[in-house]
């Protein structure tokens, strides 16, 4: 590869996860300046009456008004996804792409939003989709939170295939971190209908289940607290299908029996299978499949330029080039666009273009 874009590449990396840094450790000495004033207040010697009066004031304002979905739209976390998203545009246009690369924006993406440092992880990709329709169909609204979440999933698919799974999330990235630790035992043409069955029904019977226990979740919830927004949550969590398989909740790093059993389970599978998670149970993913028809840019085959080398398939993490390659199957597993195949080829058959 030319040198001249590796290090241009690596430079944009760099730069974008120095100033997430940076951004991330303000708001953390943001939060310490307010508790800090807030400790020095407690402790100083004002009088009573000036504790009193200030008190009075503070009751006295009216609270503030809660988050809007521009609110969160704006905010670093939200500014970071699209910042990355678009670095992976242009990785992928300007065919910067190569393994280290791509190894690179996934630590980056990793350390960003997985460790639960820089930028909180929820609302996590997940609840973005299961909690926004869960409110909806038990409460009757959305909620900007998971409404801006998935906003900001769904949108970047419709422009580039599955452009928030490969170049945003935090889970995506550390199991396709773990499936290019090299060895010999990847399945990498796993029975895609198989998984993408299992995917689907998930998500049909998520939302069969709410719409047919709609009121009982209502009911239960009012029973466990006297506020139906607060007793909703535990509500849901009894009937939810995706709760007890949100392996998102483990990037908190709360480390319990349930973090030990599904980390392993997580960590074994994506040593063998490329983004398990993704292609089996991931509502995400499943929905973005369905994107994937319409989105804009895409990986795209030049059938005229290809000699059927192989080169693609042998060295592409993923299991969507083979039947690219054959140009036979529309059901093709999920492309997430991290673009590594497109500098397998040397031919130039394989490039990431907008519509046809």
């Amino acid at each position: 590869m030319n040198q001249r874009y590796f290090l241009t590449g690596l430079f944009i990396i760099f730069a974008f996860c120095l100033s997430a840094t940076i951004y991330g450790q303000g708001q953390s000495d943001n939060t310490q300046t307010v508790s800090d004033t807030s400790a020095a207040l407690e402790e100083g010697n004002e009088s009573n009456a000036e504790i009193d009066s200030a008190a009075v004031a503070a009751q006295s304002e009216p609270p503030p008004s809660p988050p809007t979905f521009w609110d969160f739209m704006t905010s670093g976390k939200y500014i970071a996804f699209m910042i990355l998203m678009a670095v992976g545009l242009i990785i992928l246009f300007t065919k910067w792409i190569n393994y280290w690369i791509r190894l690179g924006a996934l630590a980056v993406i990793f350390v960003l939003f997985g460790l639960d440092y820089f930028f909180p992880l929820h609302p996590s990709p997940m609840c973005g989709v299961t909690k926004l329709f869960m409110f909806k169909i038990t409460m009757g609204e959305y909620f900007p939170a998971f409404l801006a979440m998935f906003a900001a999933i769904m949108i970047p698919s419709l422009i580039g295939r599955k452009l928030f799974c490969g170049w945003v999330c935090p889970l995506g990235a550390f199991q396709e971190l773990i499936n290019k630790i090299p060895h010999k035992l990847k399945w990498k043409n796993f029975n895609f209908t198989a998984f993408n069955t299992v995917r689907i029904s998930l998500l049909v019977m998520f939302f069969l289940t709410f719409f047919y226990v709609r009121d009982l979740i209502i009911a239960l919830g009012q029973r466990i607290e006297l506020n139906p927004f607060i007793g909703v949550w535990p509500a849901y969590s009894a009937f939810s299908i995706y709760d007890p398989i949100n392996f998102f909740e483990l990037l908190h790093w709360s480390v319990d029996t349930t973090f030990v059993v599904l980390m392993t389970i997580l960590v074994i599978s994506s040593f063998i299978i490329y983004r398990p998670f993704c292609y089996l149970i991931c509502p995400i993913g499943a929905l973005t499949w369905f994107l994937e028809k319409i989105s804009l840019g895409k990986i795209k085959i030049d059938y005229t330029a290809c000699n059927e080398c192989g080169s693609c398939e042998e060295e592409s993490p993923c299991p969507t080039i083979k039947p690219m390659l054959e140009n036979k199957s529309r059901a093709l597993p999920d492309c997430t666009s991290c673009g590594e195949c497109i500098k397998t080829c040397p031919e130039d058959a394989i490039q990431f273009k907008f519509l046809k």
